[in-house]
């Protein structure tokens, strides 16, 4: 996370609380100036600060102003800063114990759009699922990556496991709802290709995304765990996005196709797929923003939150041993099938 200005407008009798706060979390400069505004008086103080003091700054002046009418807090990023500031000893410290490189406030804000089930959301799905559709069917690796590059299911899944990570149920609700909706349009677009179109139901591409296995699974962990690290230091999530459409995209196109195409226990295994690696990246996600201390600032929605990821580690987990037994059970059951075929 790159230097910041924090910018505070609030009514002058604040000020001395607003300086306060940046003096006790060791702003690297603060300055200010007054406005005066109908009906009364307003102060503009600004400070920048060091990354490893962003989130705790914030906290404190959100604890400084609640109660208290008119007051606004600004994030503002900044490309340079010269001379370029050198962190203390305390914040090098802080930042080893603490690898979190962005604050909460603008996670929230860049997640939360990933929860949003638009006309653009929409568009990606559809388009992604009629190339990775056309990739699958015909063994074309490339043309199937192309398609993941697009990435429409890791928003959605990443804001899910935030929202379980925070206690927000809201974010959780539309998360669902996103997933839900993309799912349905991908899956119906995949069933009307199969049930029309000639398609080879024994491509390679096609009928993997119809079995499982525990190195689905693996795939699955590791993908939504690289996602919520990317996305927790402030990297590119690019690549990650290719990972997890990998995981979520092809499954549910090819359950469509099978569905369209009536081969009714080849969709069920692409089905089962999809679960296993929705389960798999939403729990990995979450194990990484627990790890990042990914919390609410206020007391109570804190145990909110602690029973909000509980549940989410108890539901998913659960879902998760289910499942790989499942699939140890079907591994164990087409061996001895092949031995004495």
């Amino acid at each position: 996370m790159a230097l910041r200005v924090v910018e505070v407008i609030a009514p002058s009798d604040l000020a001395s609380s607003i300086r306060k706060v940046f003096q006790e979390h060791k702003p690297i400069d603060v300055w200010s100036v007054a406005e005066n505004e109908e009906g009364g008086r307003r102060v503009v103080i600004r400070a920048l600060l060091d990354p490893d003091y962003q989130q705790s700054t914030l906290d404190a002046l959100q604890d400084a102003l609640t109660g208290s009418e008119g007051w606004h807090i600004l994030l503002h990023p900044l490309d340079a800063a010269i001379p370029k500031p050198e962190p203390d000893d305390e914040a090098v410290e802080q930042r080893e114990r603490n690898r979190m490189t962005s604050t909460r406030e603008v996670l929230y804000n860049q997640i939360e759009k990933g929860a949003e089930c638009n006309s653009d959301y929409l568009l990606f799905v559809a388009l992604s699922t009629v190339v990775a559709g056309a990739a699958l069917v015909t063994n074309n690796v490339a043309v199937l990556i192309g398609a993941m590059v697009i990435a429409p299911f890791l928003g959605p899944n990443l804001a899910f496991a935030f929202g379980t990570a925070l206690g927000d149920r809201e974010l959780m609700r539309k998360a669902i709802g996103a997933l839900g909706i993309g799912f349905t349009l991908a899956v119906v677009l995949s069933i009307l290709g199969g049930a029309i179109l000639p398609l080879d139901l024994e491509a390679k591409e096609l009928v993997d995304r119809t079995k499982i296995g525990l190195d689905g699974v693996a795939v699955a962990l590791a993908s939504g765990a690289c996602a919520a690290l990317a996305l927790t230091s402030g990297a590119s999530a690019s690549l990650v996005g290719v990972m997890v459409a990998v995981a979520l995209l092809p499954p549910a196109v090819a359950m469509g196709i099978m569905v369209g195409a009536g081969a009714w226990l080849s969709a069920l295994g692409a089905a089962e797929l999809f679960l296993v690696n929705v389960a798999s990246v939403n729990l990995a996600a979450l194990m990484v923003f627990r790890f990042r201390g990914i919390e609410p600032r206020m007391w109570l929605k804190k145990f909110e939150a602690r029973q909000s990821r509980r549940l989410g580690f108890i539901v998913l987990g659960a879902l998760m041993i289910l499942l790989c037994v499942g699939i140890l059970i079907q591994t164990y059951r087409d061996g001895f099938a092949g031995f004495f075929g």
